[in-house]
Formats: C-alpha cells, sequence, structure tokens
C-alpha cells in the first residue's frame, strides 16, 4: 500500500478544490444535487491528473465517471480520502495480480462458490436501502474449492451490485450464518487469505458495510474471531454484531419480511442460481476491457488446472501472525 501521497498542484485545481471546500461548508451546499456532485466529479478527476503517484501510472480511469463515483460516495464526497481510497484499490489490484486475475462469472470454480450461496444476495433491501447479502457457511465444501475462490466471487458480485448508485450511496448489510459449520471447515480459514479479505475491504475497495450480522456461531468461530478482531479498525469492529442462535435480535435490525425462511423470515428461500445467473448475464453484455476494474471481459470455459492451488501456495509464502 502506498506510504504517501505525491500531489502536483496547478492553478485550476487550486480553484476548484477552493470552490467546492467552500460550498461545503456552507448551508445551502448539498452533494445530492447532481450540479454539486459534477463539481465534486470535476475536482477529483483533476486530483487524478495531477498525481504522480506509480497506482496511477496509467490514467484511463479518470474517463470513467460511473467507477470514479464508486469511491466519491465511499467516502461521502470527502475528495481526498476518495482520491486515496482509489490509490489503495489499484495498488491493492497490482499487488494481488494472482488473485485477482480473470475476475468472471465464466469462471468454474467461481461458479461452484456462487451456486453454494456464495454470496447470497437478497431481492429486497432492507428498510434503510441497503443490499443484503448472506453467506450460509455450512454449504462450503474445502475439498470443491479453496478459501481463495470464496474471497474472488465475493468480491465479483460486489463490483457488480457497486454499479448500481443506490449501493454505492446506501452501503451493504451482510449476514453471516455460522449455523452447522463444522470445525474441521474452520481448519480451512487460512488467517492470510482472511488478512487480504480484511485488506481489501477496510481499505481498498469502495465498499461500505454497514452491518455484519453474525448467526449460530459456534465457541470455535469465536475464537477465531478473537484472534483476527485486533487486525480491524474499530469502525469494523464495532459494525459486527453477534447474535448467536437468538434470531430474534437479528429481526430487530432487519425486517423478517425480507429475509429468507432460513433466517426465520418470511420471504421465500433464498435461491443462488438467481444471482448465478444475473452475473453471467452481466459478463455476456461486456463489450469494452477496462484494465483498472477487477471484472474483466476475457472470455474463457476453464481456468488453467493448477491455478486455485498455486494461488493459496502464493497466499501461503506471507506471514501474518496469529497472535491477539
Amino acid at each position: 500500500m502506498s506510504g504517501y501521497f505525491e500531489y502536483q498542484w496547478n492553478n485550476r485545481l487550486d480553484r476548484n478544490f477552493g470552490e467546492i471546500f467552500a460550498e461545503k461548508n456552507s448551508k445551502s451546499y448539498n452533494f445530492n444535487e447532481p450540479t454539486d456532485r459534477n463539481k465534486a466529479l470535476t475536482a477529483f478527476k483533476d486530483m487524478i491528473g495531477a498525481s504522480v503517484d506509480f497506482a496511477l501510472k496509467d490514467k484511463s480511469c479518470s474517463q470513467d465517471d460511473e467507477f470514479l463515483l464508486r469511491f466519491l460516495f465511499a467516502k461521502k464526497f470527502r475528495i481526498d480520502e476518495a482520491f486515496k481510497l482509489l490509490i489503495n484499490y489499484l495498488d491493492y489490484k497490482q499487488r494481488n495480480v494472482e488473485i485477482l486475475q480473470k475476475m468472471s462469472a465464466l469462471d468454474e470454480q467461481i461458479q461452484m462458490a456462487l451456486r453454494d450461496g456464495y454470496p447470497g444476495v437478497l431481492p429486497e433491501r432492507d428498510r434503510r436501502g441497503r443490499k443484503v447479502i448472506i453467506f450460509f457457511t455450512s454449504h462450503w465444501n474445502p475439498n470443491s474449492y479453496s478459501l481463495v475462490t470464496i474471497y474472488r466471487s465475493m468480491l465479483l458480485s460486489l463490483e457488480k451490485l457497486l454499479e448500481d448508485k443506490q449501493n454505492q450511496a446506501n452501503g451493504f448489510v451482510a449476514i453471516v450464518d455460522w449455523t452447522n459449520f463444522s470445525m474441521r471447515q474452520t481448519t480451512h480459514l487460512n488467517p492470510k487469505i482472511l488478512k487480504h479479505f480484511i485488506e481489501a475491504l477496510q481499505d481498498c475497495f469502495p465498499i461500505r458495510f454497514k452491518a455484519i450480522h453474525f448467526v449460530g456461531q459456534p465457541w470455535y468461530v469465536d475464537a477465531a474471531l478473537a484472534v483476527i478482531k485486533p487486525f480491524l479498525k474499530e469502525k469494523t469492529r464495532d459494525r459486527i454484531i453477534l447474535h448467536g442462535s437468538n434470531l430474534s435480535t437479528l429481526h430487530d435490525c432487519i425486517a423478517k419480511d425480507i429475509l429468507p425462511t432460513e433466517l426465520g423470515g418470511e420471504a421465500k428461500p433464498i435461491n443462488p442460481l438467481d444471482w448465478v445467473h444475473t452475473l453471467i448475464e452481466s459478463s455476456q453484455s461486456m463489450n469494452e476491457q477496462q484494465s483498472y476494474r477487477l471484472t474483466q471481459c476475457t472470455v474463457y470455459s476453464k481456468p488453467p488446472q493448477d491455478y486455485i492451488r498455486n494461488t493459496t501456495c502464493l497466499l501461503q509464502q506471507e506471514e501474518w501472525p496469529m497472535t491477539a
């Protein structure tokens, strides 16, 4: 991750920022207005154009308004913070090519994870307009696909969901159901891979998780969480809510009428294939290669036979302290 950020300020950039911040501090300034968002977007592009950071050696992303808005929404239009997030995103992508290459719903390993509900995406939003993502952990068969594949399928899904501005603005809620998750499965929760997971979602991707609900977690999951917690930012830790077997507290947070029956809700059982079809149809409609995005339009039928094994070995070469 870049240790510092260099800026080359020119008169035009200074003038744009002066206007943006002056208006932002006034009572009449409102980033919900399209004109104000356009001003922020213009200033953001100027900052990208003036940057000499290595992560931005390819500045083609500056022409993609929809892509840049993700970072502005993620940081509530605080332009300097959105810029740092963009640098982190591009830097992370360049440092983790082996994990992030060929992110496609046509990848057979990713499809296996998606068909098992990694992740499941509810059709209805919660009362605050947030998209709800669900993981039923007991569905994972580590002999079929790795934790790396689950990570890739989730990033692919989030990339698709971020195409919707309502998701960018309102953020996401995650529900992780640990019911019947075995201790044997816990041994496959590689901490080095979880490090990548945490780093990406906390610091590198334009994603706002407003709450993360744990349901039915056994004691050994609580123990694993205790190990991971020191690496979580305080804001992230505060948003993890442990419900155990008490679904009524979950229903206090998320209305039962949008939750599937598996979580004591009133909606129909979740069908992972609905989301699989959405991603596949989306991949077929892509017609432009955009190197700065995760999702690529490369069409292929099968990944290299030893791809997942090599990727996992690569991650295991890194060191990550296990002590809290």
